[in-house]
């Protein structure tokens, strides 16, 4: 099944007024967001409302796609509404073979995808090691890669800020030895530097 566009924007819709509204969220940095061609997504990962802020960061024109853990696609009506939204399933903890084709897909044809580089949560604030993943999807596709980091506690009524920075330059990694955890580690420092220079 396709991403269906209308339940995508009324699904952010609902998330924007979420995130403004419970977690006051702010997005600076939205000038630094490519207007064409296919884009690789990068944020740091604390929490599982991250997609969220990131989805009402993205303008509605770069509708942004996400891989989710398979379990998650045997409730039939989520399953629904995810796919219908563009999530695609992604089997944890392997190399799912056809969601790492998928991605390269979707970012071979002018697609929006996210990814946090780290593979997995850490406490707001810091940061664990990047994962070579991302620097796969780098080096396969001619997506720019936009850092962007979420800056704040979580909680209730206390503003969560999105930073956007520019796009990260790895065009003298491309020929490398271990180019893709070289790549990876880059993305994760100028995360990085977005957030300890907003924080």
């Amino acid at each position: 099944m396709k991403r269906n566009e209308f339940v995508y924007r009324l699904a952010r819709f609902i998330v924007l007024i979420i995130a403004k509204t419970v977690f006051r969220l702010k997005v600076t940095g939205k000038e630094n967001i490519p207007t064409e061609g296919s884009l690789l997504v990068c944020a740091n990962h604390s929490s599982n409302w991250d997609p969220v802020f990131l989805v009402s960061a993205i303008p509605t024109s770069r509708s942004v796609r996400y891989m989710a853990k398979e379990e998650l696609f045997r409730v039939p009506v989520l399953k629904q509404i995810m796919i219908s939204a563009g999530t695609y399933p992604v089997g944890r903890g392997q190399g799912d073979r056809q969601a790492l084709k998928r991605t390269i897909e979707l970012l071979n044809t002018d697609e929006t995808v996210g990814i946090f580089p780290e593979g997995t949560r850490s406490a707001p604030g810091e940061f664990t090691s990047a994962q070579p993943g991302v620097g796969f999807f780098a080096l396969r596709s001619p997506a720019q890669i936009l850092p962007i980091a979420i800056i704040g506690d979580y909680r209730l009524f206390r503003q969560m800020r999105v930073v956007v920075g520019k796009p990260v330059d790895i065009s003298d990694l491309r020929d490398q030895r271990g180019a893709a955890k070289a790549i990876s580690e880059r993305i994760l420092d100028e995360i990085k530097t977005v957030y300890f220079n907003h924080a």
